[in-house]
């Protein structure tokens, strides 16, 4: 399952998590009404509940649509907590003697902040909240003061704000861990990706190295098998480079090969793949081509090759090849195998030159 799905799934999750929440409340709030502890008609008590189910219910919808069509999922944290936080204070208002255990609701609706919100969202959904219940207070007050215990209200409300000061501290702490597990994870993930690509790769030259040239190989030939394409490997040996070193040093030669490298890289195609075989060996796997339009395209790069001067020493390099192509259910061992030996061919025959599979060894250039 990837990332994304997971995501989808768990903001679907505490969605229906938070509907079933809403759903829960709604019935106490009307058994309640039922007791005769909420003071409100029956008609305003069902455009109270239908106005908070509608924009509950959208939401909800909102989200399950998205997830169908497979789409990115915003994060309904935010908007939910407000409409329950709006909701529960209305019915504060019309709530008596029972008030403070409603009151629980709001406690209820907060922690879903540790899943979403930053620290700073924390403190200001329990801003919010708090400023919500405050006019409830207040209304309350002033439409039916018999209802009204200043004493009895301050005590609430002074508990209330401790635990609103509590959930933000908790809530800054989950906040601030959540982000340094993100942190982490993204961490890894570079460490890891730099890992797989220091595990494929020259740390020389930056090119391909030997192993992933053989797992690609084998990809390749079960490619070629299954759906008939041609590929082409071409193998190549820097001319005399033990000579570099020697007379230049291996800082001299470690450009060269660099140096080559790059040429080798602007020569092909971005479906072909160029690898470090080991040393001043290079190999190139030509997709999709037959070998005499192969053969052309190495012929070109040694062409290039002989005309550049390499490093700050302007040497003059030369290279030998020897190039192939697949035949049907060999293993790509005998295809490299070919290869080399028509590269020693090419340092027989008086280097830089592209020797070729073909039935008299055909030499091109």
């Amino acid at each position: 399952m990837d990332v994304s799905s997971e995501y989808q799934r768990d903001t679907i999750r505490r969605t229906l998590l938070a509907s079933f929440g809403a759903l829960l409340y709604s019935a106490t709030f009307i058994f309640c009404y039922w007791l005769g502890y909420v003071l409100i008609d029956l008609t305003n008590l069902v455009i109270l509940l239908s106005t908070f189910w509608a924009g509950h219910l959208a939401t909800l919808g909102y989200v399950i649509f998205r997830s169908k069509k497979a789409l990115n999922l915003p994060s309904m944290t935010l908007p939910h907590m407000v409409w329950a936080i709006i909701f529960v204070s209305i019915s504060l208002y019309h709530t008596v003697e029972i008030r403070p255990a409603l009151m629980m609701a709001y406690l209820t609706i907060l922690p879903f902040g540790a899943f979403r919100l930053h620290w700073r969202g924390f403190f200001g959904i329990t801003l919010f909240t708090f400023s919500c219940y405050a006019i409830a207070l207040f209304l309350l007050q002033q439409s039916r003061p018999g209802h009204w215990s200043p004493e009895v209200e301050m005590i609430i409300g002074l508990t209330f704000l401790l635990a609103m000061l509590g959930y933000c501290t908790l809530g800054r702490e989950f906040s601030m861990l959540r982000e340094r597990l993100i942190s982490s994870n993204q961490q890894l993930s570079l460490a890891l990706s730099k890992i797989e690509e220091l595990a494929i790769t020259d740390e020389l030259t930056g090119l391909y190295n030997r192993r992933h040239l053989i797992n690609v190989l084998d990809k390749q030939r079960a490619i070629a098998n299954r759906e008939g394409t041609p590929f082409v490997l071409a193998f190549i040996d820097l001319d005399n480079f033990k000579l570099i070193n020697d007379e230049n040093g291996h800082g001299i030669g470690d450009k060269v090969l660099k140096q080559f490298s790059e040429l080798l890289q602007e020569s092909v195609r971005e479906v072909d793949l160029v690898a470090r075989y080991g040393g001043e060996e290079f190999v190139l796997l030509l997709n999709g081509l037959k070998i005499e339009t192969a053969a052309i395209v190495v012929e070109r790069i040694r062409d290039s090759v002989e005309k550049m001067k390499f490093s700050d020493e302007r040497l003059a390099m030369t290279i030998s090849v020897g190039i192939t192509e697949y035949i049907s259910l060999e293993s790509a061992e005998d295809t490299l195998e070919r290869a080399d030996k028509l590269l020693y061919v090419a340092k027989q025959e008086g280097r830089n030159r592209v020797v070729r599979q073909a039935l008299d060894a055909e030499t091109v250039g």
